[in-house]
């Protein structure tokens, strides 16, 4: 009979000093790639100001800031931060507000005393929703003044009201935080 206890505690004791199965490898592309320290600090820290909302077939939780204005009298893009916990990726999308004079494709005009400069976005992936984002962070971030195209062809300025602005550069920082930019030495870098 104790031939049999211990029999069994050595099996299991085999068993429970059984290896780990190393992690899967990060598949997707590297820009988007998120850590689990970065998505628990923006989780336990910096998500009390976002709403989360979760499409229903998809697993990815989607952040918007909660001070969003909700006014269709004028142009406002926000930015959405996706996270896409399965695939340990975050994605930045920028949606539009009600204002009817949105034109397709997106354009946006940059001036400033040296500069004045249009870039435009009309495939809405997440690659070019990315750059397009990371444009507009960059010409916020050097005093530059952006405009959007309307349907009648004039631009029109957006990021006026302080509480816009505000609400996309913490989106922006927040979201560079999640994917750890500025530790993979490109925050300075985005086009």
């Amino acid at each position: 009979m104790k031939k049999f206890i211990y029999l069994l505690f050595c099996i299991s004791f085999c068993w429970a000093c059984d290896t780990k199965k190393p992690a899967k490898p990060f598949a997707g592309d590297r820009q988007f790639q998120t850590t689990d320290p970065a998505r628990l600090y923006f989780k336990n820290i910096r998500s009390i100001a976002y709403y989360r909302t979760r499409k229903p077939p998809s697993e990815i939780d989607i952040y918007e800031a909660r001070k969003s204005a909700r006014t269709n009298k004028r142009p406002i893009l926000y930015p959405q931060i996706l996270d896409n916990w399965l695939d340990n990726e975050a994605y930045i999308f920028i949606e539009k507000n009600a204002f009817s004079k949105f034109v397709t494709p997106l354009t946006i005009k940059v001036e400033s005393d040296s500069l004045l400069t249009t870039f435009e976005i009309a495939i809405f992936n997440k690659k070019n929703q990315y750059e397009f984002a990371g444009n507009m962070f960059q010409a916020l971030k050097n005093g530059q003044v952006l405009s959007v195209k309307t349907k009648e062809g004039v631009f029109i300025p957006i990021f006026q009201n302080y509480q816009d602005k505000a609400n996309f550069m913490m989106t922006m920082q927040d979201y560079y935080r999640l994917i750890e930019l500025d530790r993979k030495g490109k925050l300075g870098q985005v086009k």
